[in-house]
């Protein structure tokens, strides 16, 4: 590493939507140093390979991914923030209360490491492999991940195949349908091992009707078959478990994201055991002092304009602890979470009064293993209930905002904090 490392006041770790957009925030800050860490050579993260419904939220207006990150990066450029692409962030050790954290880095120039006050986390999330999900079947070529077949699409302009199945119906799967069909690749059908689709039905069952695929609910794929090649898939259909075979020759695996969070591995930073991401306080704040985190990395992935907006939030958390001569611990109440609940973040919230953006980002919020009809959602404090919600549909694998204001603060007990859980709903 280099003999003297380089002193900041702020590391931002991830060029997509959360970190840059927190780089702007920041840079209303007149005099600070603030470095932008990219390991790939250009900014944007995952928008640059996507499709359109970018940047509602956060810019006002819609774009196209690829316009929404070369957006950012322009905006970026103009400010002070050091931006270093092609530097990738190695380790992370953090400094003991008001000491400097440290990073060791890898940039082009060989290793380098920097000091820094505060540091952000926006390293994002992946999609789960074939080989995580224990698919059966061979190994052949064909089988790509979304974010695998946008760079082949839209980035390079390649078709993956003359026939695709496409694996899961999260919202990321709709944009699948789109990128198949921008190659010229038809669709043999989408397939959803839970009877209720984790998107929005309405607009999954149109670009069904719209691009001639069926979508198989309740079904699995049994195995993939092909050798070098893909050439089909088995499916599974129903309780009754009858077999389908389909001849394909590309397979693309969508959803289960997973928070980019291999920095914090050996840390003292705290992993939440539901999200393998971080876990935050209501200010972003990780269990280390001033080390924040945003986006992505906090649960997978999320609408694009809402990572930026949390991106914004966590700036500004760190704008206010710099101005706070001496900050203390800020009281705060644990928040678990039972199945079929995935998570909840963030995992520490202090009661009091809206945040800012809270029309547009409200906080906390929680994602369900799958779509349920009419469920219940309540929140307990040992055994008192201090709140209840009822609902027509809950749609599995996206943002389901918690409205806290409502909870009956007075009846929590601290040590006890509180547990969120689905009391009623076709399960």
């Amino acid at each position: 590493m280099s003999a003297d490392p380089e002193v900041l006041d702020v590391a931002v770790i991830g060029g997509g939507p959360a970190g840059i957009s927190a780089c702007l925030e920041l840079c209303s800050h007149a005099g600070l140093r603030i470095a932008l860490f990219e390991g790939e050579q250009e900014l944007g993260g995952m928008p640059r390979s996507c499709h359109i419904f970018f940047g509602l939220r956060d810019r006002k207006r819609l774009y196209t991914g690829p316009s929404y990150a070369r957006k950012l990066d322009k905006l970026v450029r103009k400010t002070g923030v050091n931006i270093c692409t092609g530097f990738r962030v190695l380790n992370i050790f953090p400094g003991l209360p008001g000491e400097r954290h440290e990073l060791h880095v890898l940039s082009p120039e060989g290793p380098k490491s920097f000091q820094s006050r505060f540091v952000l986390l926006a390293t994002g999330c992946f999609e789960s492999s074939r080989s995580e999900r224990l698919l059966p079947g061979t190994r052949p070529s064909g089988i790509f991940t979304t974010g695998t077949l946008q760079q082949l699409v839209n980035l390079r302009g390649l078709k993956p195949g003359n026939r695709a199945i496409i694996v899961g119906s999260e919202h990321v799967a709709l944009s699948s349908v789109l990128s198949l069909r921008h190659a010229g690749t038809s669709i043999g059908g989408m397939v959803e091992k839970d009877t209720e689709l984790h998107t929005y039905a309405s607009v999954a069952t149109l670009m069904s009707r719209l691009f001639s695929f069926p979508l198989f609910k309740n079904a699995a794929i049994r195995r993939i078959i092909g050798n070098k090649r893909v050439e089909g898939v088995e499916l599974l259909l129903g309780d009754s478990g009858e077999a389908l075979q389909i001849e394909c020759d590309t397979v693309v695996m969508t959803g289960r994201f997973r928070p980019d969070s291999s920095l914090i591995d050996g840390t003292p930073i705290a992993k939440d055991p539901c999200t393998l991401g971080p876990a935050v306080d209501t200010n972003l704040m990780t269990s280390v002092p001033n080390i924040f985190a945003a986006g992505n990395v906090l649960r997978g992935a999320d609408m694009h304009d809402l990572c930026a907006l949390e991106g914004r939030l966590a700036a500004r958390s760190i704008l206010r602890v710099m101005q706070t001569p001496t900050p203390g611990a800020t009281p705060s109440i644990l928040v678990r979470a039972e199945r079929p609940i995935r998570y909840v973040v963030p995992q520490r919230i202090m009661p009091g009064p809206k945040r800012l953006l809270s029309k547009f980002l409200p906080w906390p919020e929680i994602q369900l293993e799958r779509t349920l009809a009419r469920p219940t959602l309540e929140a307990w404090s040992g055994e008192e209930r201090i709140w209840q919600g009822s609902y027509l549909k809950l749609i599995g694998n996206a943002r389901i905002p918690i409205p806290i204001e409502k909870f009956r603060w007075n009846r929590v007990h601290p040590d006890l904090g509180v547990t969120l859980r689905v009391t009623q709903g076709n399960f």
